[in-house]
This record gives structure tokens, sequence and C-alpha cells, in this order.
């Protein structure tokens, strides 16, 4: 079994950073994608986000709807089903307004999604409720517009609406802080990775954590892990840079990630890091991703 392991980790090694049979040393360098952000920059703009849509909802809650508009971009678009499409600000000011002074509060949202797309663009979606009806968002389209997090589109849809006002205790923004604890969780690994440190990515992991990185070998076990991790750092590898990363809620301890990825060595993508909840603790329990491209 050590022999396998052996083998494996030298097979890695090789189909990295070893040129192909026939293959000159001296060869075109191939520039890392996803260079023109940092590392970290789309987990950042998540966080910005994130903040945005909070605050969003608090204003609502508030009952403030002059305010509430204001986070619409002039020419945004909403679609509210079945209430129909509205475009501009006065025809969005037109339906919320009096929607809120009718009573309606107690906007929570849960099961959110976020994806990045670029340092200016990002989609959020949801379920929410209120005091009088739940539904779901398909779509929040936030746009950074003279510095500023807008609303550009917005797409939901009323599935249910109460007969009597129902109260519901849940923090409004449980979704958001799940999501923002998870990211920064990420943003932890990255840099550590980043910064040479195996003990951190190793211990980014729970004891029995699975990693699955196609095509080259799976590892089972925090140890496993750390030591693949580690071998990549001896040999070179750094600048894990994540690019266009979709952030989900699946439950209140468990949040998927998946992400375009590059290294100073080669990209791929992330089909899965499932985060989970240990003992306090947000750790990744499944990892999978693939190499597509080798520098």
């Amino acid at each position: 079994m050590k022999r396998i392991k052996m083998i494996t980790t030298a097979l890695l090694t090789g189909l990295f950073f070893t040129p192909s049979f026939g293959q000159e040393e001296t060869k075109e360098i191939i520039p890392q994608s996803y260079q023109e952000h940092s590392p970290t920059k789309h987990h950042e703009i998540a966080l910005e986000v994130l903040k945005a849509s909070e605050d969003w909802i608090e204003t609502f809650n508030k009952g403030n709807a002059a305010a509430y508009v204001k986070d619409y971009d002039s020419s945004a678009i909403m679609n509210v089903i079945p209430h129909g499409v509205k475009i501009g600000t006065e025809e969005i000011s037109e339906f919320w307004t009096p929607f809120i002074q009718s009573g309606a509060t107690n906007l929570v949202y849960t099961n959110v999604s976020i994806e990045v797309v670029n340092e200016t663009t990002a989609f959020l979606s949801a379920n929410f409720s209120m005091n009088v009806g739940h539904g779901i968002i398909y779509q929040e389209k936030w746009k950074k517009i003279e510095g500023k997090w807008l609303l550009t589109y917005d797409n939901s849809e009323v599935l249910d609406q109460f007969e009597t006002p129902q109260e519901n205790t849940t923090n409004p923004v449980a979704s958001h802080i799940i999501l923002e604890e998870v990211i920064k969780a990420s943003i932890s690994w990255t840099m550590g990775f980043n910064s040479g440190k195996k003990e951190v990515c190793g211990n980014g992991y729970s004891d029995n954590a699975t990693m699955n990185a196609v095509p080259f070998a799976t590892e089972n076990g925090k140890g496993n892990i750390e030591a693949f991790w580690g071998k990549l750092i001896t040999d070179g590898a750094t600048n894990l840079t994540y690019h266009n990363p979709i952030f989900t809620i699946k439950t209140d301890n468990s949040v998927f990630l998946s992400s375009q990825w590059s290294m100073n060595i080669g990209e791929g993508k992330i089909y899965q890091e499932k985060w989970e909840k240990v003992d306090g603790t947000w750790l990744l329990t499944y990892d999978e991703f693939e190499v597509l491209k080798q520098y």
C-alpha cells in the first residue's frame, strides 16, 4: 500500500512538473489564467454583495421604502410573478412603496446562493418569506456602479400569500452570515496554500475527508490530503486563484463551493468543495477538482 502511495505521488509530480517525452527542456511559457485579479478577489466581491444584500433587507424591514428603492439602478428591471414587470425606479417605487406602507415586513432570506461573475457583477438567488407570504428569488443581478452595489435585475415569484400576517422569528440574514463564514474560511485556506503552509491546508479538512484530484489521485483522511498539498507546495506550486466562484447554502451546517481555478502550474475546475460545520469550525469534508490544463 505504501509503495502504491509512492508511485501515485511520483506520477502526480511528473505530470505536473516534468516535460512530456521528447519535449525540449526550453518551451513556451504559458501565462497563468485569471491574473487580472488577486487570488481571493472574487471571494471578497461575494462578501461585498452579501453585505449590500443584508443592508437592503434591513432597510425593507425598517419600512423605509424610499431608501429601499434607491438600491435599484435607475434603469433596473424588476419582474415579480404574478405582479408583472416594472421598468425603472419610478415603476419599481410605485410597486414597493404602497406594499411596504400596507404593513409588509419581516423579510427573511434562506438558502442563499451567490455567484461572482467578475469584479462588478454578481448573481444572488434565495428563498424568501415575509409576514404576508413567501416565494423564491430566481435572480438578483447586482452591479457595482460608481462604487456602489445596485440591483439591475430582480426576478422573483410569490408562491403563497397568507390570509393573515405571520411572524417569523428567524434571523433575516442568517443564510448570509453562514455564507460569509465559509467564504472567510476559504480565503484563509487559499492564503495558507499560497504562503506555503501545508499545515493550514491539512487543517482545513475534517479527519475523514475525501479529496478527488482528477485525474491524479483520490486521497482519504486529513493526513493523506495534507501530504498531497505539502508535496505540491514543496515542488513549487503557488498562487492559487479562484475565478467565478459559486457559494451555495445546502443546510445551516453545509455549504457547496464550485469555481474555476488556476495556479502557476496549471488550471482547472473545482466541481465541489463541501464545507461542513464540525464542532463549531467550518471544514472541507469533500473536495473534487480537475486539472484541465498544465503550463
